[in-house]
């Protein structure tokens, strides 16, 4: 039977493995889901990295055969989003003194782009979703085990299995959120200062049944 149960999935398809390392303090109100993927060959290397202590990472890890491990409560904050993109510029729908401001902090003489890039974030954060894109505060982030192809500059494709295991996963925190899955589900390199496709796969599978 699925459903949530302090804060977990209770499904013979899910193995939970909690850590509490990569879990920083309470979600208040989840409004979005975030699609990773690992550049890892294996669920192994990030499973291990979670039980040495890493302290970032996210809700749900899926490997290549499919096999869904829950890694975090979703009641449970987890640093996996990163530093944010602008949405209104992205979108181009800013209106004219907050993209002055945007431009302001990116161009802030005096700092390094690592800092600017820090400072616009903050500010980012301190809008609500959706007016900004999801943060690590109000979203459940899933990771799908993948390698980065750099000739490519691309992930390597998900498995079907993978897919699939995706769309059930989401349709379940979809539900229990209240979420939709075509407006509330984003990849996390079109959010934030990430590898631009990491995700795309995945949200391209979900919108057309396809994935490149």
């Amino acid at each position: 039977m699925r459903k949530g149960k302090d804060g977990k999935i209770v499904d013979k398809a899910v193995d939970v493995k909690i850590y509490s390392s990569i879990e920083h303090g309470n979600i208040n109100n989840v409004t979005s889901i975030v699609l990773h993927r690992t550049d890892s060959s294996n669920a192994g290397s990030t499973i291990q990295a979670y039980a040495n202590g890493k302290k970032s990472g996210a809700h749900f890890l899926i490997d290549k055969a499919g096999k869904i491990y829950q890694t975090a409560d979703m009641r449970k904050r987890c640093w996996h989003v990163g530093i944010l993109l602008p949405r209104c510029q992205i979108e181009k729908n800013c209106d004219p003194k907050e993209l002055k401001t945007i431009t302001a902090l990116i161009h802030e003489k005096g700092f390094s782009f690592g800092r600017r890039a820090g400072n616009l974030s903050r500010h980012e954060a301190e809008k609500k979703y959706p007016l900004r894109y999801p943060s690590n505060n109000d979203s459940i982030g899933i990771e799908v085990v993948g390698k980065f192809l750099a000739y490519q500059k691309s992930f390597e494709k998900p498995t079907q299995q993978q897919f699939k295991s995706l769309k059930w996963r989401l349709e379940i925190i979809a539900k229990k959120y209240n979420l939709n899955i075509k407006t509330n589900v984003h990849a996390h390199g079109a959010i934030a200062r990430k590898e631009v496709s990491e995700g795309a796969q995945q949200l391209q599978y979900l919108f057309s049944g396809e994935a490149a």
